[in-house]
């Protein structure tokens, strides 16, 4: 069981234990696994780890802690001499830190190929394209995980046939809280995991979506 928000998450778990005694279910709800589609990835990570790109111990960044990232490397990240505007676009070092944090996000979110990006002939797309792939480097090197990582290396945890059988054939039923507000790599995973027995329900209002309109 998933949902948007920790907030919610803890009132989905709660509104199920009093469902549960509501109707005098005495079975085990251990194994039920409910939070956000982060926390659910990243226990995904750690029991996964050594199949993907991450070492021992690696360190999840969360909002702060990517900006503070990027503030940290920026000049290996923009280019060793950067000049304003940063990539033509941003006329702050931090305006250009927020902006590029937003972007990379997008990039890892929707499962776009940096690559690509990196040989566009638009300056920005080419500079942005670049950018990232230096920032993924150096957030690997770093033994460090965004959010949008975290949801990638799962991604691509389940795109093995083997690997995927091993973690969904575990689960029998998946449900999504707020869909409406899931990107396109979060759907994928939903699919993904909820496919050993094709049983995935999804729960939104797209009259309340955060993201799409």
């Amino acid at each position: 069981l998933c949902t948007f928000s920790e907030k919610a998450a803890f009132e989905l778990r709660d509104r199920l234990s009093a469902g549960a005694r509501q109707v005098g279910y005495k079975g085990d709800l251990s194994e039920l696994r409910v939070g956000t589609i982060h926390a659910i990835c990243n226990r995904i990570l750690m029991d996964h780890r050594h199949r993907t790109r991450l070492g021992h111990s690696y360190e999840s960044l969360d909002d702060l802690g990517q900006l503070l990232f990027l503030f940290d490397h920026f000049e290996e990240i923009v280019g060793k001499e950067p000049s304003t505007p940063y990539l033509g676009r941003w006329a702050t070092k931090w305006g250009a830190i927020e902006g590029l944090r937003d972007h990379f996000n997008k990039i890892a979110e929707e499962l776009v190929d940096p690559a690509t990006l990196a040989s566009s002939s638009d300056p920005f797309l080419q500079g942005a394209g670049q950018a990232f792939q230096r920032y993924e480097a150096l957030l690997f090197s770093n033994n460090r995980v965004d959010f949008a990582h975290q949801q990638t290396l799962v991604q691509e945890l389940l795109e093995d046939d083997d690997i995927r059988e091993r973690i969904a054939g575990g689960i029998r039923y998946v449900m999504v809280d707020e869909y409406q507000d899931t990107n396109y790599v979060q759907e994928q995973l939903l699919i993904r995991l909820a496919s050993a027995t094709g049983n995935l329900a999804a729960i939104g209002d797209e009259d309340q979506s955060l993201y799409r309109f």
